[in-house]
């Protein structure tokens, strides 16, 4: 196994991914959708993981909380450490203490990710009650109702269902219970997707000011890399299931190197600049069930040479914390660094 910065564990580090490969059995294929992926998360800190659907960000979610579908999905090897205990050998009793205590999740429906004939409240505590088995009863709901106003809901909404709440309301209720027993990771998957623009800002506010309370460390699934620049210190930059740059949030944005990181920004409306188009991404998303021996963007890359279909190229540090899996990212620095000029 090659050796880097990413697959090295520090004191500070809460979760270790290393070389993850997850494959989905399908009566179509066998679907790629994760490819020897690596990567640390430190304590307290934030990590956007970006990428287009598809690309394999909510496996790699799944597969920390050791929730992927069993069929279709099959880990083929890899390992994911949460304070050096190998999650995936874990029992399922095991996982059940871990989950909710030290590992939570923020799906990205609101609509479908509560139980619509429990009250908000109830589920709140059921939580608290599932890892606080020494609190009574009115100890539980007290905390539970805490948890309410701390995502600013009144307490007094504590009987009332699901039904009775807006989209917005609904994900601060799936953020409280998140939060409810103080774990040390929260993994958002795109836990705005399915609110209109104002909601959404509101409610990554309110996380962004919740992770820096609570010190939770936070793994941010997303698509969209304003929401990466205003909360996440680092990012993972992610393509037919494998991390092709990552850094922190000033390399990826000041100098990024992979032509595909480079795309998506190229794709992004500038309020700086009077275009009448777009540049997007030429082509379509590798195949995850025919990916090829090669990089799998060569199709899709404006700057691939006949040398980059001879090797499938290698995660690598390009400088201090900075890592990129391509073969000519020395000349993508020099290119940004010529455009800024």
């Amino acid at each position: 196994m090659k050796k880097n910065i990413q697959q090295e564990a520090s004191g500070s580090t809460l979760v270790q991914i290393r070389d993850l490969i997850v494959h989905y059995e399908t009566d179509d294929g066998v679907v790629e959708a994760v490819n020897n992926v690596s990567l640390n998360i430190e304590k307290g800190e934030v990590l956007g993981l970006v990428g287009e659907t598809g690309a394999g960000k909510t496996t790699i979610a799944l597969s920390i909380m050791n929730l992927l579908p069993h069929p279709p999905a099959h880990v083929i090897s890899g390992e994911i450490f949460l304070e050096g205990e190998d999650l995936m050998k874990k029992s399922k009793k095991e996982l059940q203490k871990i989950r909710g205590k030290k590992i939570s999740m923020v799906f990205q429906d609101p609509m479908t990710a509560l139980n619509p004939v429990q009250t908000v409240g109830q589920q709140i505590a059921e939580v608290i009650e599932l890892h606080n088995s020494r609190l009574s009863q009115s100890e539980i709901k007290e905390q539970a109702v805490k948890m309410l106003e701390t995502v600013g809901i009144p307490g007094a909404r504590y009987d009332d269902y699901p039904h009775q709440f807006s989209g917005g309301m609904k994900q601060r209720v799936i953020i409280a219970i998140a939060l409810a027993c103080e774990p040390e990771l929260i993994i958002a998957d795109e836990p705005t997707t399915a609110l209109d623009v104002t909601i959404q800002a509101q409610v990554l506010e309110l996380m962004k000011q919740l992770q820096k309370n609570f010190g939770t460390a936070m793994l941010l699934i997303t698509h969209d890399f304003g929401v990466v620049a205003d909360i996440c210190q680092k990012c993972a930059v992610i393509y037919a299931g494998e991390i092709v740059e990552s850094g922190t949030v000033e390399h990826i944005f000041d100098h990024p190197m992979h032509p595909y990181t480079v795309g998506l920004f190229n794709s992004l409306p500038s309020m700086d600049k009077d275009v009448e188009r777009l540049s997007p991404i030429k082509g379509a998303v590798a195949d995850p069930t025919e990916l090829p021996p090669y990089c799998s963007f060569y199709d899709r890359c404006d700057y691939c040479t006949e040398a980059c279909k001879k090797q499938n190229p290698v995660l690598k540090e390009v400088e201090p914390g900075h890592f990129v899996k391509c073969i000519h990212e020395i000349r993508r620095k020099e290119d940004a660094d010529h455009g800024a000029d």
